[in-house]
């Protein structure tokens, strides 16, 4: 008998289908707060115009909040399924970046997991109005994928998933930063197409400031002092996977424990890794990945939010990933880290704003 588990493909599917099932109930959560705002406004505001009060993001507001209208009017479900279906198609680009970079199936596909379960993405789920980070990771993943493929076909697909994501997440402007990690890392010029970009890159920050601005609102304005230490420390703990607000909330012994029993056995594969001499620029990858994906969020103190690591956090679930290998110990690592996403949305269910206000009939306004 076929053993089908072993494409990727099919476990990639798996791991879709475990998210639909860990998130079921969100597909069901209602309109509320932002969404409103964007509903009406995206219905009179043209793409070449931003609205105010709001970074411009005509892909993820004015183009998919119309479409949304358009073909499911107030029910909700058919906008988190299209948001779903763009998280899938992320992961699918992030598995097959990770298979370039590691030139391994199993780890890439490792990497994909540790990304797709963590808990930092809840909100993308529950709340409609993160669809920047949804679409905008479908189409920075994208990106990243055909640039480290070779031909001229793919440096025109790499240029219109690049301006896709611009025009979705204001963030994509760090992309050719992550060009040139990746080519550094594989060992690959690209000069030509790296010069490219970033001369693109700039000239369209250019046009974006003189032209569209950014909003001016005091909860978004960067703060450069030793608060961002606080900072990127709450950062890092979503990162180890333990949901916002448990420091304040210290009744969950269980997700303490989970934590534990996962750092240690991560500890353990990793001084086996190093023990092995593997190349130690991947761990520099991954965490310039992170900090590059992520900067302009640690000077922002006054406003935190996990799901601001969409983009970076596959450059921690790739130094993970380097700890999985076929021993016991890893399935163990994979199925700990399930459990702490499992109990750790079970404890925002019960204690999140964004979760709390979406308990409401379908449609509702």
């Amino acid at each position: 008998m076929k053993n089908w588990f072993k494409f990727p493909q099919v476990r990639l599917f798996v791991l879709v289908s475990l998210v639909a099932f860990i998130y079921r109930d969100s597909f069901t959560s209602r309109f509320f707060q932002d969404d409103r705002i964007l509903m009406r406004l995206a219905q009179t505001t043209g793409v070449f115009t931003a609205i105010p009060h709001f970074p411009y993001r005509p892909i993820a507001i004015q183009v998919f909040y119309s479409l949304g209208n358009f073909l499911f009017g107030n029910n909700p479900v058919g906008y988190h399924l299209l948001l779903f279906f763009a998280f899938a198609g992320s992961l699918f680009f992030l598995f097959r970046i990770m298979k370039i970079l590691f030139r391994e199936e199993n780890k890439a596909l490792s990497a994909v997991f540790f990304y797709a379960l963590n808990i930092s993405l809840f909100a993308e789920f529950y709340w409609i109005a993160t669809s920047y980070f949804s679409l905008g990771a479908l189409f920075f993943f994208g990106a990243i994928y055909f640039f480290l493929l070779q031909g001229f076909v793919f440096v025109v697909l790499c240029l219109l998933m690049f301006l896709l994501a611009l025009g979705s997440n204001e963030m994509a402007f760090v992309l050719p930063a992550i060009f040139s990690l990746c080519s550094w890392y594989l060992r690959e010029g690209n000069r030509q197409k790296l010069a490219g970009f970033w001369l693109l890159d700039g000239l369209l920050l250019f046009f974006r400031v003189i032209f569209i601005g950014f909003p001016k609102v005091a909860d978004y304005t960067l703060k450069f002092n030793f608060q961002v230490l606080g900072t990127l420390r709450w950062y890092l703990l979503r990162v180890f996977d333990l949901p916002e607000g448990i420091r304040n909330n210290p009744d969950s012994p269980v997700i303490y424990l989970l934590l534990a029993v996962f750092l240690i056995l991560m500890a353990v594969n990793l001084y086996t890794y190093f023990r092995k001499r593997y190349d130690p620029r991947l761990f520099l990858l991954g965490l310039l990945w992170f900090l590059t994906a992520g900067l302009p969020f640690y000077f922002l103190p006054g406003h935190m939010s996990s799901y601001y690591l969409a983009l970076a956090l596959p450059g921690i679930t790739m130094i993970y990933a380097t700890a999985v290998g076929k021993s016991y110990k890893s399935y163990i690592i994979l199925a700990v880290y399930l459990l702490l996403t499992i109990f750790g949305l079970d404890f925002l269910r019960q204690t999140h704003w964004i979760i709390l206000k979406n308990t409401g009939p379908i449609g509702q306004f």
